[in-house]
């Protein structure tokens, strides 16, 4: 039998950029993925094409699947010579259930590894601005579960031991709040001593809230802050008003779904920029279609071929690529505006003839290409397709090579319910994919671009609400102004019933 293995993986607090490397490599590897509700959907975008998903998530009186059959699950799909990863929350071994998972693993000799995860109960708090340790305020911390299971229901745990702790966190016990409380006071625990939940550690749903040991199950109660949260009980809670560094950033609680080139090492300037100031950044996956239609044997009718930017050259060489159309037999001169353009078709052995500037207007070629009578120029671009007539018979035929679209297919494309606040984007050919995302409200979406080209494309495009910033750095000032005047207390929400559709919600 072809046995496969089982990796377990943690999947970090929840915000997908504090997966591990080695975490991310296994996803990127399996055949079969079960994942966890606290998982991050963005994680499913590193699956290869063709991985089965598996959601067996758990909530308070509300399984998916029972423990029991997510184990045999793990063995049935190994047994079948499957790569399985089991994506959990957090950490595996923090209150995860991997020792179960996995002593089912070894009972049934399949090979597994476990991939450990930052857990939320040190994430959480250093999110919310409390370390767990600091010398002026404690030497020990201690970590407990605050819901016990069927099995050990009966067994009390040693509150005098865990009263005496300078620091304790306390995963999944929001529930039974009152207990803990009661109880780490009747063993000495002073009744001022501060107490944080944090909500929805590392994301954008982030919730804090500080109150003292006496009195925090009556403050949870009128706040109505449900889990999941962790608790921290001690001093260093002390430190969040000094170090509250998460949700003091400008843009905390903003979630930006964003477009554009990535650098080599996976994050385009802007995405970096949002990030940094606070917000949390939603990547759209993008697809290239190649669209060039004209006949190749037409070429020649052109006396100049034009082409606006590197996308466009690329997608135009595809298409040469494609139909096994040796470049040598071109006889069109060729120009391109800027100087992307060029180093695209450099990269191919490909020198251009001109280079123009990024922002020429078609109306400047008949001078610009010293066009004689009757000439024509075909235009490469990501303009609407027209044609041109001017004087003496000369044409500009505008037509596009391709698009670039939104990846509606892309596993963790779209979850059901995600909502975000705008669209970002430093590429003027990725506006089309954000429209598409955004659905049927596209032109109603504030949406941040980069470029002066790009944001005269949005605005050409038909959208209402447009931050322009000239260069990579993102303007905060002018940006946070512009915020507050587009939200409007509106945040648009993906449609779950079809990809095409969105709505504004208060």
């Amino acid at each position: 039998m072809n046995t496969g293995r089982v990796v377990f993986v943690g999947a970090g607090p929840g915000d997908p950029k504090l997966l591990t490397i080695r975490g991310m490599e296994s996803l990127r590897l399996a055949d079969v993925i079960v994942y966890d509700r606290l998982a991050s959907p963005q994680l499913l975008s590193y699956a290869k094409k063709g991985a089965t998903l598996i959601y067996c998530g758990k909530e308070a009186d509300h399984h998916t699947l029972p423990q029991e059959e997510i184990n045999l699950l793990l063995i049935r799909e190994a047994q079948k010579g499957k790569y399985v990863v089991r994506l959990k929350g957090g950490d595996p071994s923090m209150f995860g259930r991997v020792g179960e998972e996995a002593q089912m693993c070894r009972d049934h000799s399949i090979p597994f590894e476990i991939v450990p995860g930052i857990t939320s109960g040190m994430a959480a708090p250093l999110y919310a601005g409390i370390p767990l340790t600091h010398r002026d305020y404690n030497s020990s911390v201690a970590f407990v579960t605050g819901h016990l299971c069927e099995k050990n229901a009966g067994k009390e745990p040693d509150w005098a031991a865990l009263a005496s702790m300078e620091t304790l966190v306390i995963y999944m016990g929001v529930k039974n709040l009152p207990r803990i409380r009661e109880r780490l006071l009747a063993h000495g625990k002073d009744v001022h001593t501060p107490v944080a939940l944090v909500r929805w550690g590392t994301v954008r749903e982030q919730e804090t809230l500080i109150g003292k040991l006496g009195t925090i199950d009556k403050e949870v109660e009128q706040a109505r802050f449900a889990a999941p949260a962790i608790i921290i009980v001690g001093e260093v809670v002390r430190l969040r008003e000094s170090l509250n560094w998460y949700e003091s950033r400008p843009l905390f609680g903003q979630r930006v779904a964003v477009a554009g080139r990535a650098s080599d090492e996976g994050n385009s300037e802007l995405v970096i920029a949002l990030e940094q100031l606070g917000a949390e950044v939603l990547p759209i996956p993008l697809i290239k279609r190649c669209t060039f239609d004209t006949p190749l044997t037409e070429l020649a009718t052109y006396r100049w071929l034009v082409f606006e930017n590197e996308q466009q050259v690329s997608f135009f060489t595809s298409a040469l690529r494609q139909q096994r159309f040796d470049v040598r037999r071109l006889t069109s001169k060729l120009a391109v505006c800027g100087q992307l353009a060029f180093e695209a078709f450099e990269k191919r052995g490909i020198y251009p003839d001109l280079v123009l500037d990024e922002n020429t207007s078609l109306l400047a070629f008949p001078d610009l290409l010293a066009l004689e009578k009757e000439e024509q120029v075909l235009y490469i671009g990501a303009r609407k397709p027209q044609r041109i007539t001017l004087g003496h018979g000369k044409v500009i035929q505008v037509i596009q090579a391709g698009t670039v679209e939104w990846d509606e297919k892309h596993l963790g494309a779209k979850e059901a319910g995600l909502s975000f606040d705008w669209l970002a984007t430093d590429e003027a050919h990725t506006l089309s994919a954000l429209a598409q995302f955004a659905g049927n409200a596209w032109s109603k979406t504030p949406i941040v671009c980069v470029g002066k080209e790009t944001a005269a494309a949005a605005r050409e495009m038909g959208w209402q609400t447009v931050s322009s910033h000239e260069d990579k750095a993102i303007h905060i000032n002018e940006l946070m102004a512009w915020r507050d005047h587009a939200k409007r207390g509106q945040t648009l929400v993906l449609s779950t019933t079809s990809s095409q559709e969105g709505s504004y919600a208060e």
